[in-house]
């Protein structure tokens, strides 16, 4: 056997399946939180690939770049995300995407400390179900057990969010024909979790669409884009999403105005115990009272994105 002449290109062997998630490790290991070991995540990834088979002929870079995704975000996979191949026939290769569950979006929800549990709820026809919006608004729902619970009987989806402090939340229930058009929008309306399961993908999109009224923190807001982009096609990175210029402006007003909003709530007692006079008032000798509390982030340069020249996202 002769080697290959000086100077000659030498084809790497391509990294098994296996291989692949070793060279991962260190990197998910660095974004996972404290929750989740990387041996955990991948040992779920092993086993999704057990039962979807097609997962170990996706592009690497798809199916690494899911993997970060889901440790980013602290989704376990097949508990709260799934692994889903995708034959991109452009490019001719199949591609892995996640897809974040309802119960995942949930999670991340809570997560946040803002929102104290999410309750998304499928109708079916037989059930006792009935609904108000305006001043008094409510959701009124009593299932009937022994009905058909079949999906060729749903009637609609709805959830129900509660804040910490017990506010209640919640849009208007959608009904299938309404869920049904959001399917018929996406890539994956004839393949995967809208064909092997309907309900979940069903009460993921009422709690996708109640988002609106929550309170969100980064990674809630950048899972539920996540999968907006799933389901147009498009192969994205947490990373694109949260540490983007706009989006990382918006947590810094975010942040600064709820610090502004507790400092206010805090003035205002001793303000009232002092009898000083409320800010802005026009009271004279008052001048620093008088001065407006104004946003630091106007004047504050944008952060910016540091640089990884050995990141393979």
């Amino acid at each position: 056997m002769t080697s290959p002449a000086k100077g000659t290109a030498v084809a790497k062997k391509p990294m098994s399946f296996d291989e692949l998630l070793e060279w991962a490790k260190p990197k998910i290991a660095a974004v996972l939180p404290k929750h989740i070991t990387p041996e955990r995540m991948v040992a779920l990834v092993t086993l999704a690939a057990m039962k979807t088979p097609r997962l170990k002929e996706c592009q690497p870079l798809s199916l690494v770049n899911a993997l970060f995704n889901a440790s980013r975000l602290g989704l376990e996979i097949g508990q709260h995300a799934h692994l889903v191949p995708f034959r991109n026939n452009k490019l001719g290769i199949t591609e892995c995407v996640l897809i974040p569950d309802y119960r995942g979006l949930i999670g991340l929800a809570v997560r946040s400390g803002k929102v104290k549990h999410i309750d998304a709820r499928v109708v079916y026809k037989d059930d006792e179900f009935d609904y108000q919006l305006g001043s008094a608004p409510f959701i009124k729902h009593k299932p009937k057990l022994d009905g058909d619970r079949s999906d060729g009987n749903i009637f609609a989806f709805y959830s129900v969010a509660h804040l910490v402090d017990g506010t209640p939340v919640f849009d208007e229930p959608m009904s299938k024909a309404e869920v049904d058009a959001v399917r018929a929008r996406s890539r994956a309306k004839d393949d995967g979790p809208w064909v092997t399961d309907y309900v979940a993908m069903g009460k993921k999109t009422v709690v996708k669409r109640a988002a609106k009224f929550l309170p969100q923190s980064p990674e809630f807001a950048a899972a539920i884009e996540l999968d907006n982009r799933a389901e147009t096609g498009e192969i994205s990175t947490v990373s694109d999403i949260i540490d983007s210029r706009d989006s990382l402006n918006a947590q810094v007003a975010q942040s600064t105005q709820e610090k502004l909003n507790d400092l206010k709530d805090r003035m205002e007692p001793a303000a009232e115990s002092t009898g000083k006079t409320e800010p802005g008032d026009g009271a004279p000798g008052n001048e620093e009272a008088r001065t407006p509390l104004t946003s630091p982030s106007a004047a504050a340069p944008a952060p910016t994105k540091k640089n990884d020249d050995d990141a393979p996202f």
